[in-house]
This record gives structure tokens, sequence and C-alpha cells, in this order.
């Protein structure tokens, strides 16, 4: 226990303890950073490490009651503050514009813009696939049956709406293995997402008059099993 009473005297020794130690724990935070990460994201973090370090602690200077004397030294260290993490702050700052990305990180910027936005796509086709799948399953009998609710213009939009899923699951799939043509891919996908969205909502808006909560409910209650069985696949490839 005597070394957490050294500590607390020390602390108490003077206001400015607290600030030092901030301001040595924002150096190693800074330091840490640029040196994990030596590339142009690790200036840049280290940047807004320092930056963000600064504020809080000028902000916590200006909390602080001393005296005439004690404001006098908060001067010296607002000054050793500013110099030390801001010329730090914006020399990582002028390093990071100034060297420009590297080849490598424009490439895995690129690889991870590209895996997104084709995760986007594969899941939004995903669902209006399975959705279509199943209410085709039901309203296909129901039509066969007279049913009145369900019209031909429902069970086509429905059947619709799958094979554009599925032939859009089926681009993103080959988009995967193949890198080329992606701006040609990727004007594709969306293109064929505008033309999707429309046919599906107007392929279940004759059951939207029928029973509107029926309709959330079957969406809502799809949604939450795609993301839920989405977020187990990515668990699983991370433990992987």
């Amino acid at each position: 226990m005597w070394l957490f009473d050294v500590f607390a005297w020390l602390y108490n020794l003077t206001p400015f303890t607290g600030v030092l130690l901030l301001w040595f724990l924002v150096l190693v935070l800074t330091a840490s950073a640029t040196m994990k990460y030596p590339t142009r994201r690790g200036k840049l973090a280290g940047f807004g490490i320092s930056v963000v370090g600064a504020v809080f602690i000028l902000g916590y200077l200006e909390t602080l009651v001393l005296s005439d004397t004690g404001k006098e030294i908060k001067d010296v260290v607002k000054n050793l503050v500013v110099m030390s993490l801001g010329g730090l702050g914006s020399g990582l700052l002028a390093v990071a514009i100034s060297e420009g990305p590297s080849k490598a990180e424009i490439e895995q910027t690129r690889a991870s813009i590209r895996n997104w936005g084709l995760t986007v796509f594969e899941d939004v086709f995903v669902f209006i696939l399975v959705c279509s799948l199943v209410l085709v399953a039901i309203c296909l009998p129901l039509w066969l049956l007279d049913w009145p609710v369900v019209s031909g213009q429902e069970v086509t939009g429905l059947l619709l709406a799958f094979l554009g899923a599925a032939s859009g699951c089926a681009i993103v799939s080959y988009l995967r293995r193949l890198m080329k043509w992606e701006q040609l891919g990727v004007a594709v996908l969306f293109g064929l997402m505008l033309f999707l969205l429309p046919v599906y909502v107007q392929a279940i808006w004759g059951l939207v008059s029928w029973s509107l909560a029926a309709v959330l409910g079957f969406h809502g209650v799809a949604g939450i099993a795609m993301g839920w069985t989405v977020w187990r696949q990515r668990m699983e490839w991370r433990r992987s």
C-alpha cells in the first residue's frame, strides 16, 4: 500500500501532476500508433491522437482553480503542451500529406471498399431472393385456388424478383473471383437492384392492402434471421 500512498502524495503535490501524466500518456499513444503502423494511416492516427489529447489537456487546464503563482505555471504548461503535442501532430500531418499513400495502401483501400460494396449488394439480393421464394411458395397455391387477394400479377412479380435476385447473387459471386471489370460489374449490380426493388414492392403491394401487419412481420422476421445468420458466419470466419 505504501506505493499507492507515494503515488497519491506525488499526485497531490502539485495541481499539474495529472496534466503532465496525461501529456506523457498522449505522447506514448502517439508514438505507439506511428511505430506500430509505419504507414500513412498510422501517421494520420498519430496526428489525431496528439491533437485530441492536446485539446483535452488544455480544456482540463482551464478547469483548475489556481493561485497567482499557479496561473503563471499554467501558462508554461500550456506552452509545453501546445509546442510538443501541436508540433508533433503538425509534423505527422505534414509527413502523411507529403508522402501520399503507397501502392499497397491504395490496393488495400480499394479491396476493402470493393468487398464492402459486394457484401451490401449480396445482402440485398439474398434478402429479396429468400423473401420472394417464400412468398411464391405461399402465394402460388393460393392463386391457383382463386384466392381473391393474390392475383397473377403478384405471382409474376415475385417470380421476376426471385430470378433477378438469383442473377444478382451469381454476378456478385463471379465478381468476388474476378478482379477485372469492376466498374462494369458494379454498374450492372446497381442497375439490377434499381430494377428489382420496384418490381418486388409492386409484387407485394397487393398483400400489403390485405394485411400490412402480416407483411411487415414477415419481412421483420426475415431480416432478423438473415442478420443473425450473417453475424454468425462472420464471427466464424474471424475465428478461423
